[in-house]
């Protein structure tokens, strides 16, 4: 009798448990139904028009001409238009054409004022004494030396004095240096070197026949129009007329020189590299270049 009760209340709960799980099934269906309902878009009586978008507002704008450049009036480009450039063979040289003015192709520009300089030559600023050679033989060797004051070429050894230059040779050698090369076999040079002495400071400067010595930087040679020749280091300033010419750079292999002009005339300063013997404005064809004229200089030439 026991266990036919156990098995009533067992059976009693499970149908409780089965009752309850039925009803909770039937509020959750309820609800899902109300949020179906409520999600639907209520009836229109209007038709749907899309909108229209407004277009976006464009602006446009026009570049200046370019202005000149530094290196010249007549070096005139825009961003994306870069300059003509030109080979003339008849003197050695590039020159650019300035591109018309868009607006109006037949207008022609005004040619640049003259540079009014030509570069005659660069000159290193060479040492009193070379060393330019060597006679005799082992044991006996003498240097050939040249006297860039005097013009003399003189023959010396060790002990030689030079009383216009203030130098006494102390030593002097001759030997052969073995010079190796990728491209060939090595090769065997004589080279003569010779140690001179400033008898005033005691300095030592060492001479040799296969190198010039030099004492500073070199000078460039300058001839403006019309007037005598000028000589110059870089770092100089000097006056022509209304014109004030700077030496920016003096190069000695290949020789040039760049300079700067400023003159009233001018918008901006012109900066030009000068090339021994070709004049930087264009020249007839028929002008020929006259021998070297003498030198108006604050410097010494005699080196």
């Amino acid at each position: 009798m026991a266990a036919k009760s156990q098995d009533k209340v067992f059976c009693g709960v499970a149908l409780l448990l089965l009752a309850s799980s039925a009803g909770w099934m039937l509020m959750q269906n309820s609800k899902i139904n109300t949020l179906r309902a409520t999600a639907g878009v209520p009836p229109s009586s209007t038709a749907y028009v899309p909108a229209g978008i407004d277009a976006p507002v464009v602006s446009t704008s026009t570049w200046p001409i370019a202005p000149s450049q530094t290196r010249g009036a007549e070096w005139v480009y825009d961003v994306f238009t870069p300059p003509e450039i030109y080979y003339d063979s008849s003197t050695s040289a590039f020159s650019v054409t300035p591109p018309k003015p868009p607006e109006d192709p037949d207008v022609k520009v005004a040619p640049a004022p003259p540079f009014g300089l030509t570069l005659v030559r660069v000159k290193p600023d060479a040492f009193n004494l070379q060393l330019v050679g060597y006679i005799g033989g082992e044991g006996d060797y003498r240097g050939t030396f040249e006297n860039l004051v005097s013009g003399e070429t003189v023959i010396g050894r060790a002990g030689k004095v030079f009383p216009d230059l203030g130098l006494t040779i102390r030593k002097f050698d001759v030997k052969r240096v073995h010079t190796a090369s990728k491209e060939s076999m090595t090769t065997i040079t004589t080279e003569a070197t010779a140690v001179v002495v400033d008898n005033k400071t005691g300095e030592e400067i060492t001479l040799t026949n296969l190198h010039r010595r030099t004492k500073g930087p070199p000078f460039a040679i300058l001839k403006p129009d019309a007037l005598p020749v000028v000589q110059y280091r870089a770092g100089e300033k000097f006056q022509v007329a209304d014109a004030t010419f700077t030496i920016v750079k003096i190069t000695d292999e290949p020789p040039s020189v760049e300079v700067r002009k400023e003159a009233p005339a001018l918008k901006t300063p012109v900066t030009k590299t000068l090339l021994p013997g070709i004049s930087p404005d264009p020249v007839p064809e028929a002008a020929t270049s006259a021998t070297e004229p003498a030198v108006a200089s604050p410097f010494p030439t005699g080196n």
